[in-house]
């Protein structure tokens, strides 16, 4: 199929998105570009990392199609060459603020900014392993470490597939294991590199191992239904995962909205002990077990050309938040929009809110940008000033702001 072909190109060179505030793994390599022969821009929307249809669907399909030639014998369909690629990126960061109460007025001493490269330094390969069988790893250059991986079974339907999944990530959640198609709650695609509040927890933004199935039918419907964990990756010494024993579900209705490509989707889990062996140390002591709660929420998408133009519009909303581990539990949501002034450049506007009963109320206005100085390398600023509501007695309202620039290449 040509347009599944050409969508390949769509993770040619796509690079996680990126957060300022804590580590992410990447889903696409150059390597890809190499075993399509398609050019990146074809399949991303704007920028890397964000999907346009043809991306999205390679991805969905198990990163399988190939335009080079392929080593095939019985039960053996194989690239010629082994795909890996090796992502880079270079940050530097400038954070400060102050905290205020009423009419006091302290200096934030938390205030910090530094330079951070090598950043995300990976090693990243997959691609096809046989006609139904596709997957991906990624391994921290400098630990040695294996940050996440995954494997898809493939069986084509007649309006569709369905395909077996297996995986974990350091950082990604269960979007990614399920090769979820949607911008705006998939971490490593959105594209903006402030992680919003409500998101983070081990569901859709953090580690988590899952395992379950996922399909697309009738090129407009796409679902998920399986088991996780928030435990992934095997960075920091980590030698075993849990089995995961949560449910997470997941639907998603893609269309076209005029010239506008659409998609409005929701997320369901419910995690009782995300980690048992912690829950039976701590009993055993008297202690509290991990706590578990429940994670709902919608996302939607838009994006389009207007004109010389092209728009994206993405926003999660997280009806339900989730806590463990020591954790809070936020609802919220994050509203941002991505306009391509040019081929390489454009800007970005977004706000971020998440509040709780038991933690402080968050609002981040973000305003950022990006240039491609090449379709596999990115030049990235954005800004965000942040304001703390606190709820608790006695608590203090702090403001701080955060500059963040990036320099990402891979190859």
């Amino acid at each position: 199929m040509k347009k599944i072909i050409l969508s390949a190109a769509s993770l040619a060179v796509a690079a996680v998105a990126s957060v300022s505030v804590a580590p992410t793994t990447s889903e696409a390599v150059p390597a890809f570009a190499r075993q399509t022969g398609a050019a990146c821009l074809n399949c991303h929307f704007q920028t890397i990392p964000r999907l346009a249809q043809m991306g999205r669907e390679f991805r969905m399909g198990g990163f399988r199609d190939v335009s080079q030639d392929l080593i095939e014998d019985d039960h053996l369909s194989l690239p010629a060459f082994f795909n890996a690629s090796l992502l880079m990126k270079a940050r530097v960061t400038f954070t400060g603020g102050d905290v205020t109460k009423g009419s006091a007025v302290r200096r934030n001493d938390g205030a910090t900014n530094g330079v951070q490269w090598p950043d995300e330094s990976a090693l990243l390969f997959g691609g096809r392993f046989s006609e139904k069988a596709g997957g991906f790893q990624e391994w921290d250059v400098i630990s040695g470490s294996m940050l996440g991986g995954k494997f898809a079974y493939v069986n084509e339907l007649d309006n569709g597939f369905i395909a077996a999944a297996i995986g974990t990530s350091d950082a990604l959640g269960a979007p990614s294991i399920f090769n979820d198609p949607s911008n705006a709650i998939s971490r490593n695609l959105r594209g903006i590199q402030n992680r919003a509040v409500a998101l983070n927890g081990g569901i859709l933004h953090g580690a988590a191992t899952a395992v379950g199935v996922y399909g697309y039918m009738a090129d407009s419907v796409y679902f998920a239904a399986g088991l996780l964990v928030p435990d992934g990756g095997f960075a920091a010494g980590n030698n075993g995962i849990e089995i995961p024993n949560s449910p997470y579900l997941r639907a998603a209705y893609i269309t076209q909205l005029g010239d506008f490509d659409a998609i409005v989707g929701a997320w369901y889990s419910s995690v009782e002990e995300p980690n048992p062996q912690a829950a039976d140390k701590a009993r055993a002591v008297g202690a509290s077990a991990p706590a578990g709660d429940v994670q709902a929420g919608l996302d939607f998408q838009l994006q389009g050309d207007m004109g010389d133009m092209s728009i994206g519009f993405y926003m999660p909303v997280v009806l339900g938040g989730i806590s463990y581990n020591g954790g809070m539990s936020y609802t919220g949501a994050m509203p941002y929009v991505n306009i391509g002034l040019t081929q390489a450049a454009g800007v970005r506007l977004g706000v971020d809110y998440a509040t709780s009963d038991v933690a402080d109320d968050i609002t981040k206005l973000i305003v950022g940008g990006w240039y491609d100085l090449a379709q596999n390398i990115v030049l990235d600023a954005e800004f965000a000033s942040i304001s703390t509501t606190a709820n608790a007695v006695g608590g203090l309202d702090t403001s701080s702001t955060d500059l963040t620039v990036m320099l990402e290449y891979a190859y």
